[in-house]
């Protein structure tokens, strides 16, 4: 009976990691639901906006297709500027973080946490871009 169940959950425990692993590339999906924190959803857009300009820039260059030059200044431009908005929304958006009730509190980290996968995603990517 032992045997049987360490059996089930090993191929449970290797399936799982190879869904994870050849799913590793596909495109991160926003969050479903907003937090109802104003600054966090905020944030978790516009997290998620520059990430599908640089996803679509990624998977251009990947399929080998020259950018325009044009398109990647006003690219780069624009996703410093959002940059730039969204570390200024940082200070406001953890006081209301702390001060929201506690099941919002748990929408706002996890709707965070799939906003940092992005802005990691977008951070690899101009990691490469700039040493290619």
């Amino acid at each position: 009976m032992k045997n049987n169940q360490i059996k089930f959950f090993l191929v449970l425990f290797v399936s799982m990691a190879f869904y994870s692993i050849t799913n590793a590339q596909d495109r991160i999906k926003p969050p479903k639901k907003r937090s109802k924190i104003n600054k966090v959803d905020i944030f978790v857009n516009k997290s998620f906006e520059i990430y599908n300009v640089v996803y679509k820039m990624d998977s251009l260059t990947k399929k080998g297709i020259d950018i325009n030059e044009k398109y990647e200044d006003a690219f780069l431009e624009a996703a410093q500027n959002d940059i730039k908005s969204l570390y200024e929304q940082v200070p406001d958006m953890v006081e209301e973080i702390s001060n929201a009730k506690f099941l919002k509190q748990a929408k706002a980290t996890i709707n965070l946490n799939k906003a940092k996968k992005a802005l990691k995603f977008c951070m690899l990517y101009a990691k490469d871009y700039l040493l290619n």
